[in-house]
């Protein structure tokens, strides 16, 4: 049991909930007895995760040092030893043709996204971690390659407010995760050279125009002519209560309460949350229906 729970860390399957962004164009879409449509959205999902834990291996293997030097971070498999570097390595190459294999079997979109979205993730390893602003921008690429795999991957067309609402997400997601990196780590810069180029305060000037950008995006898709003529109603406008209310919620959590290295635990940690997500999703749900 210990060296499969060594194995689930090495292969961060904690992580996997943020390959969830690629069920969000079957959601948004409403055709919910379109059963092959959705078993290609879930292949899709899978095809992420094997990417996502090929990419966050070889990430751990170019940040080995980097982590020893964190209190959190020095415990993952390769930091502590506990795995090897080569046999991690290969691990991830096959990881990475398997997602390849499977993208290629649900379509050539698909196989080109998820290629894009590997390139993406060894450029940001290899370069471009280093460099402030880019290096969250190069994250938000990552959120929306998923968004476009769930949905031009596999067929399905969304609103461009919708996209622009997940990379605005994204973003506010990621500056989060540098504030947060940098609030609660006696030396942040000991672990991440980028957060030497970031204050807490120009982080969150950041977070908070991405929240407000996160929430024009989404009353904009609510009402523009596209998604009214697809979903064939207006009423859409009334789900913004829940995401205004989550997006305030997500701000007080991080700024106020500062907890943790990633954000992105605290939208499934904290019960407010949830229940905000979980009422929305049965609004929007019960209006498209």
């Amino acid at each position: 049991m210990n060296k499969l729970s060594e194995l689930f860390k090495l292969l961060r399957v904690s992580q996997w909930h943020k390959n969830t962004f690629v069920l969000l164009g079957f959601f948004v879409l409403g055709d919910y007895n379109n059963y092959g449509l959705l078993f290609k959205a879930i292949i899709t999902f899978i095809t992420f995760c094997l990417a996502s834990s090929s990419v966050y291996i070889f990430n751990d293997y170019r940040d080995i040092e980097a982590d020893r030097n964190h209190p959190i971070k020095k415990n993952r498999p390769l930091a502590s030893g506990i795995i090897q570097a080569k046999p991690a390595l290969f691990m991830a190459l096959i990881l990475c043709l398997a997602s390849l294999i499977v993208a290629f079997s649900i379509g050539v979109m698909a196989l080109v996204i998820i290629s894009l979205y590997v390139l993406n993730n060894l450029i940001y390893s290899l370069f471009l971690k280093r460099h402030p602003i880019i290096d969250v921008f190069q994250i938000g690429f990552g959120f929306m390659l998923r968004i476009f795999a769930g949905t031009v991957g596999i067929g399905i067309y969304i609103s461009e407010w919708m996209l622009l609402t997940g990379f605005m997400i994204s973003l506010l997601i990621g500056f989060s995760k540098r504030f947060a990196e940098l609030s609660n780590n006696p030396a942040p810069q000991n672990h991440r050279e980028v957060l030497q180029a970031y204050s807490l305060e120009i982080l969150k000037s950041f977070m908070i125009i991405m929240a407000s950008a996160t929430i024009i995006t989404y009353s904009l898709y609510t009402l523009s002519p596209r998604s009214v003529e697809l979903h064939g109603t207006t009423n859409l406008i009334y789900t913004t209560p829940f995401v205004i209310y989550g997006i305030f919620r997500f701000l007080y959590l991080i700024l106020f309460h500062q907890s943790g290295d990633d954000p992105s635990y605290q939208i499934f940690k904290d019960k407010q949350l949830v229940i905000t997500i979980i009422l929305w999703a049965l609004t929007y749900g019960l209006i498209i229906s």
